[in-house]
């Protein structure tokens, strides 16, 4: 039982650095003319959609905006997790 909420933990933690790091890395290649694919976006999703009661407003949407970057470094999360499991 508790393992398996450290394994949860330890892939959560691995996604969440994999995608700000990624972000990071993005931003900073965008500057740098032969890094700048590092930068290329892929937006995808559902825009806002509002629903009016009257009495409820109700408003859903979902946008992921996904870099190279950020894909890239969520591979090597997903790698070095199962390299880690591997080894346990």
């Amino acid at each position: 039982m508790k393992k398996g909420i450290i394994r949860a933990l330890l892939f959560i933690t691995l996604i969440i650095l994999a995608v700000v790091l990624g972000k990071a890395v993005a931003g900073v290649a965008s500057g740098v003319p032969f890094l700048s694919w590092l930068a290329i976006t892929a937006k995808f999703g559902i825009s806002t959609v509002t629903v009016d009661l009257s009495i409820l407003t109700l408003t859903f949407g979902m946008l992921i905006d996904v870099s190279v970057a950020q894909a890239l470094l969520l591979l090597a999360a997903i790698f070095t997790y199962v390299r880690i499991q591997g080894k346990g």
